[in-house]
């Protein structure tokens, strides 16, 4: 019997050690779900997995007020002072769909730039006032200002815009402010919780709830304003209107997952669907913005086709007398000379299927990847060519084919400004009657698209002193740091005076 007994409690006494060493493992292998720091290096912080526990209240409902409580502060009011505009809506309309007659200023007086054209939302991502919203929210502004939640208005200064993306990031003079934390888009789930937070129809502190509805949606609406947008939406079904654009997607943690940008509507107002920038593309883009002053951009250098578009994929196959079949993947239909791409052997007609281990199921997939990457990065390619699996190990480049990183002062204020130059013709000259100014030829991502100058317009002076020649950009702007104002004329004869700053 004693023997019985003793064989009982030893048993008993090897089963709870068992079940706390096995506890023990799963608590370690639960916190190493997220052991990593942000992407972002403007806030570093360690992921934890969400207490379901505190989502739920005694009803048995999902009950936020907690991950509110600490984030709301940190979403702003985002003023845009434009003679340009004269509604409050964003000046892309098709980004809410508007009907022809909102946003049609023909016909009307211009607006003093005393008066908000535009209200946005955006996101304090940290304590010194760095704020991130859309790019189009600060499009053509002359004077931006932030209204915090507590009514507190600041003047806030253009620290860098990309309109690949449609990212603007933003700088007040404030310390110890609210703020949110960064986290790994890449862990986003489709059905998990989120919320949005901004300021629909300028109603300050706005919350709606909703699910993550699907990921990686291209939905064409930035390639209007570049050649190289980067669209990889989440999609969500929480209620996003005019006025939330750039402000916060957040997590059950609390956690920035997110920037609203779009919904998808024929009215212009919230009917499902919404879409948000995911956080991780969002800070590498600021990263770049405040470390180079323009976004250090990689490109694989190829252009094709998504294979689950099965119209454009039956005329490639008739075209090229081949029978490819609709399925996930990239189509490379043209590769670009002196690319990454070129150099490592890719050949149009190959599949790509991943990168990096990482599955390609369509373009989305694709562009978020590599713009993800810097100049230099080297990344794994898996094609299928020709039936057959192949691997190629591809240095990305940027534009210009270099491979290489290059800091503030490697980069020049025209590439800075975002374009090329050259001198104004005679025949321009007896046109609008000046007697000076270069002509803007190319136009990219950079300060000038940001403040509202288009290809053909000509610049008169910067900093009150007359452009003759393209050099005297960069000679009036070297190691300039300050307020810059631009004077300009438009397309169509107008007069345009705008600026931003350089640090």
């Amino acid at each position: 019997m004693k023997k019985i007994v003793f064989y009982i409690v030893l048993s008993s006494i090897m089963s709870s050690i068992i079940t706390v060493a096995a506890y023990k493992q799963y608590a370690k292998e639960e916190t190493s779900l997220f052991p990593y720091t942000t992407t972002s290096p403007l806030a570093r912080t360690k992921f934890t997995s969400s207490d379901s526990s505190s989502l739920v209240s005694s009803a048995g409902f999902p009950d936020f007020t907690r991950v509110v409580s600490k984030t709301i502060h940190a979403v702003v009011n985002v003023k845009n002072y434009s003679k340009k505009y004269n509604n409050q809506f964003d000046p892309f309309d098709f980004f809410f769909g508007f009907p022809d007659d909102f946003g049609n200023s023909r016909g009307r007086k211009p607006q003093r730039n005393d008066t908000p054209g535009l209200h946005g939302s955006g996101v304090i991502i940290s304590p010194d006032g760095y704020i991130v919203t859309n790019n189009h929210v600060i499009k053509d502004a002359e004077k931006i200002e932030i209204s915090l939640s507590d009514q507190r208005t600041y003047k806030a200064k253009l620290i860098g815009t990309d309109s690949s993306t449609d990212i603007a990031l933003l700088k007040i003079n404030e310390k110890n402010l609210p703020f949110i934390y960064f986290s790994d888009s890449n862990k986003v789930q489709v059905g998990e919780w989120v919320l949005a937070i901004g300021n629909p129809f300028d109603l300050n502190s706005t919350v709606t709830a909703g699910i993550i509805s699907a990921k990686n949606r291209s939905l064409g609406i930035l390639r209007g304003e570049t050649q190289s947008a980067i669209e990889s939406f989440f999609q969500t079904d929480a209620a996003v209107n005019p006025g939330n654009s750039g402000g916060a997607l957040i997590n059950a943690n609390g956690e920035l997952i997110g920037i609203n940008t779009a919904i998808s509507s024929a009215s212009g107002n919230f009917i499902g669907y919404s879409f948000a920038a995911p956080s991780n593309l969002v800070a590498k883009v600021i990263q770049d913005i405040k470390k180079y002053g323009t976004v250090q951009r990689a490109y694989l250098g190829v252009r094709g086709m998504d294979l689950s578009k099965t119209e454009y994929l039956k005329a490639y196959n008739k075209e090229t007398h081949q029978n490819i079949k609709s399925q996930q993947g990239f189509l490379i239909g043209e590769v670009f000379e002196k690319s990454g791409a070129s150099d490592a052997g890719l050949k149009k007609g190959d599949i790509i299927k991943s990168i990096d281990g990482k599955l390609i199921q369509n373009v989305a997939d694709l562009s978020f990847i590599v713009g993800t990457k810097y100049p230099g990065d080297k990344v794994k390619v898996n094609v299928i060519r020709n039936r057959q699996k192949k691997t190629f190990n591809v240095i990305l480049k940027d534009l210009q084919g270099r491979t290489k990183i290059r800091t503030k002062e490697e980069i020049t204020p025209s590439e800075l400004l975002g374009a090329i130059f050259e001198p104004l013709s005679s025949e321009y000259k007896k046109d609008f009657g000046i007697g000076y100014g270069i002509r803007i030829v190319e136009i990219r991502t950079g300060r000038l698209s940001a403040i509202g100058l288009e290809e053909g317009d000509i610049i008169l002076s910067i900093n009150g002193e007359k452009m003759k020649k393209p050099h005297d950009v960069d000679r009036v702007l070297k190691k300039y740091s300050g307020d810059v104002t631009i004077k300009s004329i438009k397309q169509n004869g107008q007069v345009y005076i705008a600026g931003f700053e350089m640090n």
